[in-house]
Protein backbone atom coordinates (compact mmCIF):
# COMPACT_ATOMS: atom_id res chain seq x y z
CA UNK A 1 0.00 0.00 0.00
CA UNK A 2 2.71 2.39 0.18
CA UNK A 3 3.15 3.09 -3.18
CA UNK A 4 -0.33 4.42 -3.23
CA UNK A 5 -0.45 6.29 -0.27
CA UNK A 6 -0.45 9.40 -1.71
CA UNK A 7 -3.99 8.66 -3.21
CA UNK A 8 -5.57 7.77 0.61
CA UNK A 9 -4.71 11.28 1.82
CA UNK A 10 -6.93 12.06 -0.65
CA UNK A 11 -9.56 9.67 -0.12
CA UNK A 12 -9.21 10.42 3.12
CA UNK A 13 -10.11 14.30 2.38
CA UNK A 14 -12.72 13.71 0.92
CA UNK A 15 -14.84 11.67 2.90
CA UNK A 16 -14.47 14.46 5.74
CA UNK A 17 -15.08 17.05 3.91
CA UNK A 18 -18.27 15.35 2.24
CA UNK A 19 -19.09 15.36 -1.59
CA UNK A 20 -19.76 18.96 -3.07
CA UNK A 21 -17.38 20.94 -0.95
CA UNK A 22 -15.98 24.10 -2.15
CA UNK A 23 -12.93 23.52 0.53
CA UNK A 24 -10.64 22.40 -1.62
CA UNK A 25 -9.03 25.60 -3.13
CA UNK A 26 -9.15 27.16 0.51
CA UNK A 27 -6.88 24.03 1.89
CA UNK A 28 -4.74 24.21 -1.25
CA UNK A 29 -3.67 27.59 -0.28
CA UNK A 30 -2.74 26.72 3.23
CA UNK A 31 -0.21 23.85 2.49
CA UNK A 32 2.41 22.34 0.48
CA UNK A 33 0.40 19.35 -0.01
CA UNK A 34 -2.73 17.12 1.19
CA UNK A 35 0.05 14.94 2.72
CA UNK A 36 1.16 17.38 5.48
CA UNK A 37 -2.10 18.77 5.61
CA UNK A 38 -3.71 15.15 7.10
CA UNK A 39 -0.19 15.75 9.37
CA UNK A 40 -0.36 19.42 10.88
CA UNK A 41 -3.38 17.92 13.25
CA UNK A 42 -6.01 19.45 14.84
CA UNK A 43 -4.73 23.07 16.36
CA UNK A 44 -4.15 23.32 12.78
CA UNK A 45 -7.50 22.64 11.55
CA UNK A 46 -9.27 24.29 14.01
CA UNK A 47 -6.86 27.59 13.03
CA UNK A 48 -7.99 27.55 9.25
CA UNK A 49 -11.68 28.71 10.68
CA UNK A 50 -13.29 26.81 8.15
CA UNK A 51 -14.58 23.48 9.20
CA UNK A 52 -17.85 22.20 10.78
CA UNK A 53 -17.32 20.15 13.78
CA UNK A 54 -18.42 17.07 11.97
CA UNK A 55 -15.50 17.67 9.13
CA UNK A 56 -13.46 18.30 12.10
CA UNK A 57 -14.21 15.10 13.30
CA UNK A 58 -13.88 13.16 10.64
CA UNK A 59 -10.77 15.08 9.91
CA UNK A 60 -9.29 13.10 13.45
CA UNK A 61 -9.55 10.18 11.81
CA UNK A 62 -7.06 7.70 10.70
CA UNK A 63 -6.39 6.32 7.18
CA UNK A 64 -8.02 2.93 7.63
CA UNK A 65 -11.26 3.62 6.20
CA UNK A 66 -9.41 5.38 2.59
CA UNK A 67 -7.30 1.97 2.69
CA UNK A 68 -10.29 -0.07 2.81
CA UNK A 69 -11.73 1.96 -0.11
CA UNK A 70 -8.70 1.46 -1.93
CA UNK A 71 -8.54 -1.93 -1.69
CA UNK A 72 -12.35 -2.22 -3.25
CA UNK A 73 -11.38 -0.12 -6.01
CA UNK A 74 -8.48 -2.69 -6.93
CA UNK A 75 -11.12 -5.83 -6.05
CA UNK A 76 -13.29 -4.13 -8.69
CA UNK A 77 -10.62 -3.44 -11.18
CA UNK A 78 -11.54 0.90 -10.60
CA UNK A 79 -8.77 3.27 -10.95
CA UNK A 80 -8.82 6.21 -8.75
CA UNK A 81 -7.48 9.45 -9.41
CA UNK A 82 -7.16 12.19 -7.45
CA UNK A 83 -7.18 16.45 -7.95
CA UNK A 84 -3.64 16.84 -8.06
CA UNK A 85 -2.98 13.85 -10.76
CA UNK A 86 -2.08 14.59 -14.20
CA UNK A 87 -5.39 11.92 -15.54
CA UNK A 88 -7.61 14.75 -13.58
CA UNK A 89 -9.31 16.89 -16.04
CA UNK A 90 -7.83 20.02 -15.93
CA UNK A 91 -11.49 21.58 -17.22
CA UNK A 92 -13.26 20.00 -13.91
CA UNK A 93 -9.84 20.94 -11.29
CA UNK A 94 -11.10 24.77 -12.26
CA UNK A 95 -14.53 25.05 -10.85
CA UNK A 96 -14.86 26.72 -7.23
CA UNK A 97 -15.99 22.71 -5.88
CA UNK A 98 -14.04 20.25 -7.58
CA UNK A 99 -13.88 16.63 -6.14
CA UNK A 100 -10.84 15.49 -4.24
CA UNK A 101 -10.94 11.91 -6.16
CA UNK A 102 -12.40 10.57 -9.01
CA UNK A 103 -13.74 6.71 -9.09
CA UNK A 104 -13.18 5.53 -12.43
CA UNK A 105 -14.41 2.09 -14.33
CA UNK A 106 -12.84 2.75 -18.34
CA UNK A 107 -10.53 4.80 -20.02
CA UNK A 108 -8.59 7.67 -17.88
CA UNK A 109 -7.39 9.49 -21.56
CA UNK A 110 -11.20 10.20 -22.46
CA UNK A 111 -11.75 12.82 -19.08
CA UNK A 112 -9.35 14.92 -20.76
CA UNK A 113 -11.06 15.14 -24.46
CA UNK A 114 -13.51 18.28 -25.37
CA UNK A 115 -17.08 17.38 -23.79
CA UNK A 116 -20.38 18.22 -24.22
CA UNK A 117 -23.35 17.78 -21.72
CA UNK A 118 -26.96 16.28 -22.80
CA UNK A 119 -29.07 15.85 -20.24
CA UNK A 120 -33.10 15.94 -20.25
CA UNK A 121 -35.92 14.45 -18.69
CA UNK A 122 -36.21 11.09 -18.38
CA UNK A 123 -39.99 10.92 -19.57
CA UNK A 124 -38.62 12.30 -22.95
CA UNK A 125 -40.93 12.14 -25.88
CA UNK A 126 -39.90 10.16 -29.14
CA UNK A 127 -39.20 13.85 -30.41
CA UNK A 128 -36.37 14.06 -27.46
CA UNK A 129 -34.61 10.96 -27.70
CA UNK A 130 -34.33 11.17 -31.15
CA UNK A 131 -32.80 14.80 -31.20
CA UNK A 132 -30.74 13.29 -28.02
CA UNK A 133 -29.82 10.67 -30.11
CA UNK A 134 -28.92 12.55 -33.00
CA UNK A 135 -26.76 15.27 -31.89
CA UNK A 136 -24.72 12.95 -29.85
CA UNK A 137 -23.66 10.93 -33.34
CA UNK A 138 -22.51 14.01 -34.99
CA UNK A 139 -21.08 15.60 -32.57
CA UNK A 140 -19.34 12.01 -32.03
CA UNK A 141 -18.52 12.08 -35.09
CA UNK A 142 -16.53 15.11 -34.57
CA UNK A 143 -14.34 13.51 -31.78
CA UNK A 144 -16.38 15.29 -29.22
CA UNK A 145 -17.08 13.30 -26.12
CA UNK A 146 -20.92 13.74 -24.63
CA UNK A 147 -21.01 13.45 -20.79
CA UNK A 148 -24.47 12.79 -19.00
CA UNK A 149 -25.76 10.68 -16.08
CA UNK A 150 -26.38 7.23 -17.36
CA UNK A 151 -30.44 7.71 -16.40
CA UNK A 152 -33.40 6.75 -18.53
CA UNK A 153 -34.61 9.13 -21.52
CA UNK A 154 -32.41 11.88 -22.77
CA UNK A 155 -29.27 10.51 -21.18
CA UNK A 156 -29.78 6.79 -22.54
CA UNK A 157 -29.92 8.22 -25.90
CA UNK A 158 -26.83 10.59 -25.62
CA UNK A 159 -24.83 7.82 -24.37
CA UNK A 160 -26.05 5.35 -27.23
CA UNK A 161 -25.91 7.73 -29.92
CA UNK A 162 -22.33 8.16 -28.80
CA UNK A 163 -21.57 4.60 -29.05
CA UNK A 164 -23.33 3.57 -31.78
CA UNK A 165 -21.48 6.26 -33.88
CA UNK A 166 -18.22 4.81 -32.15
CA UNK A 167 -17.72 8.09 -30.44
CA UNK A 168 -16.58 8.28 -26.25
CA UNK A 169 -19.14 9.37 -23.77
CA UNK A 170 -18.46 9.62 -19.84
CA UNK A 171 -21.23 8.44 -17.15
CA UNK A 172 -21.44 10.60 -13.71
CA UNK A 173 -22.89 8.67 -11.29
CA UNK A 174 -24.52 9.84 -8.25
CA UNK A 175 -23.30 6.87 -5.73
CA UNK A 176 -21.02 4.38 -6.18
CA UNK A 177 -20.55 2.62 -9.77
CA UNK A 178 -20.89 -1.08 -8.07
CA UNK A 179 -24.40 0.14 -6.39
CA UNK A 180 -27.63 -1.43 -8.36
CA UNK A 181 -29.28 2.07 -9.35
CA UNK A 182 -31.70 2.06 -12.09
CA UNK A 183 -30.71 -2.04 -12.97
CA UNK A 184 -32.58 -2.02 -16.33
CA UNK A 185 -29.68 0.45 -17.08
CA UNK A 186 -27.05 -1.75 -15.92
CA UNK A 187 -26.12 -2.52 -19.43
CA UNK A 188 -25.77 1.02 -20.92
CA UNK A 189 -23.22 1.49 -17.94
CA UNK A 190 -21.59 -1.40 -18.91
CA UNK A 191 -21.47 0.02 -22.75
CA UNK A 192 -20.03 3.42 -21.18
CA UNK A 193 -17.67 1.84 -19.64
CA UNK A 194 -16.30 0.09 -23.04
CA UNK A 195 -16.26 3.18 -24.92
CA UNK A 196 -15.36 6.33 -22.38
CA UNK A 197 -15.81 6.02 -18.84
CA UNK A 198 -18.01 5.63 -15.98
CA UNK A 199 -17.10 7.71 -12.84
CA UNK A 200 -17.92 9.31 -9.47
CA UNK A 201 -16.86 10.90 -6.50
CA UNK A 202 -18.85 8.46 -4.42
CA UNK A 203 -16.93 5.17 -3.38
CA UNK A 204 -18.20 1.75 -4.31
CA UNK A 205 -20.98 1.08 -2.44
CA UNK A 206 -22.32 3.98 -1.48
CA UNK A 207 -25.77 4.30 -2.06
CA UNK A 208 -27.80 6.98 -4.16
CA UNK A 209 -29.88 9.47 -2.25
CA UNK A 210 -32.14 12.60 -3.40
CA UNK A 211 -29.37 15.32 -2.48
CA UNK A 212 -26.58 13.26 -4.55
CA UNK A 213 -27.87 14.30 -7.66
CA UNK A 214 -27.32 17.96 -7.99
CA UNK A 215 -24.55 17.49 -6.47
CA UNK A 216 -23.10 14.67 -9.34
CA UNK A 217 -24.42 17.31 -11.90
CA UNK A 218 -21.57 19.83 -11.24
CA UNK A 219 -19.31 17.19 -12.42
CA UNK A 220 -21.38 16.51 -15.19
CA UNK A 221 -21.48 20.11 -16.50
CA UNK A 222 -17.62 20.60 -14.80
CA UNK A 223 -16.37 18.25 -17.57
CA UNK A 224 -17.91 19.92 -20.29
CA UNK A 225 -17.97 23.15 -22.88
CA UNK A 226 -21.05 23.23 -22.79
CA UNK A 227 -24.29 21.58 -21.60
CA UNK A 228 -27.19 20.80 -24.05
CA UNK A 229 -30.72 20.42 -22.55
CA UNK A 230 -33.50 18.83 -24.46
CA UNK A 231 -36.54 18.66 -23.06
CA UNK A 232 -37.03 19.73 -19.29
CA UNK A 233 -39.53 20.10 -16.47
CA UNK A 234 -38.95 23.53 -14.79
CA UNK A 235 -37.80 22.32 -11.34
CA UNK A 236 -36.04 19.56 -13.51
CA UNK A 237 -32.22 18.03 -12.65
CA UNK A 238 -31.73 19.17 -16.29
CA UNK A 239 -32.63 23.00 -15.68
CA UNK A 240 -30.26 22.16 -12.43
CA UNK A 241 -27.04 21.38 -14.57
CA UNK A 242 -27.38 23.93 -16.62
CA UNK A 243 -27.62 27.01 -13.89
CA UNK A 244 -24.62 25.50 -12.84
CA UNK A 245 -23.67 25.36 -16.12
CA UNK A 246 -24.08 28.82 -16.45
CA UNK A 247 -22.38 29.44 -12.86
CA UNK A 248 -19.04 28.08 -13.89
CA UNK A 249 -19.14 29.95 -16.91
CA UNK A 250 -19.93 27.42 -19.43
CA UNK A 251 -22.08 27.47 -22.61
CA UNK A 252 -26.00 26.72 -22.09
CA UNK A 253 -27.67 25.49 -25.24
CA UNK A 254 -31.76 24.01 -25.46
CA UNK A 255 -33.44 22.26 -28.43
CA UNK A 256 -37.09 24.04 -28.85
CA UNK A 257 -39.95 22.20 -27.16
CA UNK A 258 -43.58 22.53 -28.47
CA UNK A 259 -44.89 25.19 -26.31
CA UNK A 260 -47.57 23.36 -25.28
CA UNK A 261 -45.36 20.39 -23.18
CA UNK A 262 -45.05 20.63 -19.47
CA UNK A 263 -41.30 19.58 -20.99
CA UNK A 264 -40.86 23.10 -22.63
CA UNK A 265 -41.47 24.81 -19.28
CA UNK A 266 -37.13 24.15 -17.79
CA UNK A 267 -36.36 24.81 -21.50
CA UNK A 268 -37.77 28.29 -22.04
CA UNK A 269 -37.07 29.17 -18.41
CA UNK A 270 -33.80 28.58 -20.09
CA UNK A 271 -34.51 30.79 -23.08
CA UNK A 272 -35.61 33.90 -20.52
CA UNK A 273 -32.52 33.59 -18.94
CA UNK A 274 -30.18 33.30 -22.19
CA UNK A 275 -29.18 29.98 -23.08
CA UNK A 276 -29.06 29.74 -27.10
CA UNK A 277 -31.40 27.49 -28.93
CA UNK A 278 -30.07 24.69 -31.14
CA UNK A 279 -31.17 23.02 -33.95
CA UNK A 280 -28.50 20.46 -34.58
CA UNK A 281 -24.75 19.49 -33.32
CA UNK A 282 -23.15 21.73 -35.67
CA UNK A 283 -24.62 25.12 -34.12
CA UNK A 284 -23.19 23.60 -30.64
CA UNK A 285 -19.31 22.64 -32.49
CA UNK A 286 -19.76 27.05 -33.69
CA UNK A 287 -20.17 28.15 -30.22
CA UNK A 288 -18.38 26.63 -27.93
CA UNK A 289 -15.46 24.81 -30.26
CA UNK A 290 -14.20 27.90 -31.91
CA UNK A 291 -11.85 27.89 -34.44
CA UNK A 292 -10.02 31.19 -34.51
CA UNK A 293 -9.21 31.14 -38.02
CA UNK A 294 -12.15 30.16 -39.37
CA UNK A 295 -14.22 32.89 -37.44
CA UNK A 296 -12.46 35.14 -38.51
CA UNK A 297 -12.76 34.36 -42.33
CA UNK A 298 -16.28 34.20 -41.75
CA UNK A 299 -16.39 37.48 -40.06
CA UNK A 300 -14.51 39.03 -42.67
CA UNK A 301 -16.67 37.64 -45.27
CA UNK A 302 -19.70 38.67 -43.90
CA UNK A 303 -18.40 42.24 -43.91
CA UNK A 304 -17.61 42.61 -47.52
CA UNK A 305 -20.60 40.56 -48.78
CA UNK A 306 -23.80 41.19 -49.02
CA UNK A 307 -26.12 38.86 -46.56
CA UNK A 308 -29.38 37.55 -47.98
CA UNK A 309 -31.25 37.95 -44.73
CA UNK A 310 -34.55 36.21 -44.61
CA UNK A 311 -37.58 38.46 -44.55
CA UNK A 312 -38.74 37.31 -40.84
CA UNK A 313 -34.80 38.56 -39.40
CA UNK A 314 -35.40 42.12 -41.61
CA UNK A 315 -38.92 42.57 -39.77
CA UNK A 316 -36.70 42.12 -35.99
CA UNK A 317 -33.48 43.92 -37.07
CA UNK A 318 -36.02 46.73 -38.81
CA UNK A 319 -37.63 47.16 -34.57
CA UNK A 320 -34.23 46.61 -33.20
CA UNK A 321 -32.74 50.14 -35.12
CA UNK A 322 -28.86 50.79 -34.50
CA UNK A 323 -29.17 51.01 -31.15
CA UNK A 324 -29.16 47.88 -28.33
CA UNK A 325 -32.86 46.95 -27.11
CA UNK A 326 -33.94 44.85 -24.26
CA UNK A 327 -35.27 41.43 -25.55
CA UNK A 328 -38.34 42.67 -23.29
CA UNK A 329 -39.03 45.79 -25.15
CA UNK A 330 -38.24 44.31 -28.73
CA UNK A 331 -40.84 42.08 -27.44
CA UNK A 332 -43.22 45.04 -27.27
CA UNK A 333 -42.44 46.22 -30.16
CA UNK A 334 -42.86 42.67 -32.25
CA UNK A 335 -45.73 41.44 -30.57
CA UNK A 336 -44.03 38.18 -30.28
CA UNK A 337 -44.18 35.74 -27.53
CA UNK A 338 -41.04 35.93 -25.17
CA UNK A 339 -39.97 32.48 -25.99
CA UNK A 340 -40.74 32.50 -29.92
CA UNK A 341 -38.39 35.66 -29.56
CA UNK A 342 -35.32 34.24 -27.82
CA UNK A 343 -35.14 30.95 -30.59
CA UNK A 344 -35.56 33.68 -33.45
CA UNK A 345 -33.14 35.96 -31.58
CA UNK A 346 -31.02 33.10 -31.42
CA UNK A 347 -30.81 31.63 -34.73
CA UNK A 348 -30.34 34.99 -35.65
CA UNK A 349 -27.15 35.50 -33.62
CA UNK A 350 -25.60 31.71 -34.81
CA UNK A 351 -26.23 33.28 -38.32
CA UNK A 352 -23.63 36.52 -37.07
CA UNK A 353 -26.77 38.81 -37.66
CA UNK A 354 -27.29 40.14 -33.99
CA UNK A 355 -25.01 40.18 -30.82
CA UNK A 356 -26.53 39.37 -27.65
CA UNK A 357 -25.48 41.89 -24.84
CA UNK A 358 -25.23 41.19 -21.14
CA UNK A 359 -28.44 41.85 -19.60
CA UNK A 360 -30.82 40.44 -22.30
CA UNK A 361 -29.83 43.12 -24.70
CA UNK A 362 -29.46 43.11 -28.47
CA UNK A 363 -27.76 44.60 -30.81
CA UNK A 364 -27.89 44.58 -34.93
CA UNK A 365 -24.46 43.26 -36.24
CA UNK A 366 -25.52 44.16 -40.36
CA UNK A 367 -25.35 47.26 -42.14
CA UNK A 368 -29.02 48.84 -43.23
CA UNK A 369 -30.26 46.45 -45.46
Amino acid sequence: MSVHSGILYWIWLQQSLGYGSNKLPKILSKVKSIEDFYHSGLSFWISLSIFTKGEIFRLSKNLDESKSIYEKCCSLGYKVISYESEKFPDILRKISDPPCVLYVNGSLSVLSTKCISIVGSREATIYGTSMANEIAKDLSKLGITIVSGCAFGIDSAAHNGAIDSKGKTIGVMACGMDYPYLVKNLALRERISNFGALISEYPPGYQIQKFNFPVRNRIISGLSSGTLVIEAGKRSGAVITANIAAEQGRDVYVVPVRFESYLSEGVNSLIEDGAKVITCANDIVNESFKFSIEKTNKKEASRNKKVEIPQEFKEILDKMGNEKIHINDLKILTGLPIYKLSVVLSKMELKNLVIQLPGKFYKSNVEKF
